[in-house]
Parts: C-alpha cells; sequence; structure tokens
C-alpha cells in the first residue's frame, strides 16, 4: 500500500507545472511577513525547507541572503532553478535534510508542515541545520475553527454527497501546528524557543467557481485523490455542488476565499 509521503512526494512531482498560478496566489502573500519575522538577512545563509518553486528563497536572496532551497519533489527543484539561478536548489527530505550541522544561520518552512509524515522529526531536522541562536520560522493553514473557510466548504461538500473513506493512507492532523500551544510544545521540543506568534489573514480570490476543483485538483494532493477515487456519479454530485455554492458566495463580480494561517517565529536554543 502507498504511504502518505510517497503520495505526497508523487502529488507535487505532479503539480509542479501549475502549483505557483493556483495555489501559489495564496501563500505568496505571506512571503514578505514570513521574511520580515526572521529580521535582516542580508550576508546570512537562509535555507527554505520543502521551497516548493523557490518564490521565498527567490525573495531572501533579494534582501542580500546566501539563499538555498530543498524540496521532495525533483519537478519542483528542477522549476525553482529556472527561475531562480542565484539561489542553491537541492532535491532532499525535510525529515533528514542534506546540509551540515550548524550550516544555517537562518532557515525557514512554508506551509510544509502540514505534508510531512513525521514533522517532529523535520523539526529536529531543521535545528540540527541552525546554528546556535540562529533564526527559525514556519507557516501553516489555520483549520475551519480558526477561519479557514475553504478547508470547510471543500470537506463539508465531500461529506454531504461523498465520502472521505477511499482507502487512502491517513494523513497526519493537518491543522495541528495551527494551536499555538501545540506548536510551542513541539518546537521546544526539538530545541527552539519560540519569540512571536501572528496570524495572517490570506485570501484566495477567483472569477469563476470552475477554479474550485482546478484548485483542488492541482493544489491539494490527498484531497486530489479522494475525489478521484469517488464513484463516477459522486464525482459529478460533488463537482455540481461545489459550482453552485461557489457561485453563492460570489460578491462584486469576484469569488473570495479566507485562507488564515499562523506565523511562528523562535530562535535555535
Amino acid at each position: 500500500m502507498i504511504t502518505f509521503q510517497d503520495m505526497e512526494h508523487g502529488g507535487w512531482v505532479e503539480r509542479a507545472g501549475r502549483y505557483r498560478d493556483l495555489f501559489g496566489t495564496i501563500t505568496s502573500q505571506a512571503i514578505e511577513p514570513l521574511l520580515e519575522a526572521l529580521g535582516n538577512l542580508d550576508r546570512t545563509d537562509f535555507l527554505d525547507i520543502a521551497c516548493g518553486t523557490g518564490e521565498l528563497a527567490g525573495a531572501a536572496a533579494r534582501r542580500g541572503a546566501h539563499a538555498h532551497g530543498v524540496d521532495i519533489a525533483d519537478a519542483m527543484v528542477t522549476n525553482a532553478r529556472a527561475k531562480y539561478p542565484d539561489v542553491e536548489f537541492r532535491v532532499g527530505d525535510a525529515q533528514d535534510l542534506p546540509y551540515a550541522e550548524a550550516s544555517s544561520d537562518a532557515v525557514a518552512c512554508a506551509f510544509g508542515v502540514p505534508h510531512f509524515a513525521d514533522p517532529e522529526r523535520a523539526l529536529r531536522s531543521a535545528r540540527r541545520v541552525l546554528r546556535s541562536g540562529g533564526r527559525f520560522a514556519l507557516t501553516t493553514w489555520c483549520g475551519p475553527q480558526h477561519g479557514g473557510e475553504f478547508f470547510a466548504f471543500v470537506d463539508d461538500i465531500i461529506r454531504e454527497h461523498g465520502t472521505l473513506d477511499v482507502g487512502l493512507p491517513e494523513p497526519p492532523p493537518m491543522f495541528r501546528f495551527a494551536d499555538s500551544d501545540e506548536c510551542r510544545r513541539c518546537l521546544a521540543a526539538a530545541g527552539f524557543d519560540v519569540t512571536a506568534v501572528r496570524a495572517l489573514n490570506l485570501v484566495w480570490s477567483f472569477l469563476s467557481a470552475r477554479a474550485i476543483p482546478e484548485m483542488i485538483d492541482w493544489s491539494m494532493v490527498w484531497t486530489s485523490h479522494v475525489l478521484r477515487l469517488q464513484r463516477p456519479e459522486v464525482r459529478d454530485r460533488i463537482a455540481r455542488a461545489m459550482d453552485a455554492a461557489g457561485e453563492a458566495r460570489r460578491q462584486g463580480g469576484k469569488i473570495a476565499f479566507r485562507f488564515p494561517a499562523l506565523l511562528v517565529a523562535a530562535t535555535a536554543c
């Protein structure tokens, strides 16, 4: 049976070409707040974990950092290298980073934690590559109970018209690290001292409800597999329900969903 990590790896390889144009329009809104939380990056060794197509590492380089990025999906790394030739990108597992101990001054992980099979191991790996006193920051999605409208929208429609029980490997709790107390506990256990926690009010705005299934298919690996494994008539019902519910949200010619996130900054003890 395929593991969660294998599914994530294959899924992001498939999605490398479209990610930036879809989900990247949301995650890019967190780049500047995340870098600001890390402070001055001029002439620092900066590492972006789960770098995707490289936008965060590229922005760090523009701030004067010696920027590096690592991602498990080789197709993502290929795209990142083409876009940001002055940044060093490498294929590697966040849970076992291919970098030397104490080789970085600052490390970031933007929305990567929910995709790791063993997030505690990934945090320990991030701490290992940081110099003592080095800076760390992560962002993670907030769930429906904290305003994550799109996640509630998708989950509710699938449950009403289909099923989430399609035989896929159980994912780690997606919103675990959006609980600030749990996030603090895990970071402390990995060797970090949390210095700041703040909410980010990110938004996805688009013109047609037809963008909703496209967003899921190209940006949400586990959920896209759930939809593909429904019976054909169930997939059709879900698609019609998403279209109708999406159009019902239209205001001023656009449809929008809130995508709140938690930003946590810390230092390496």
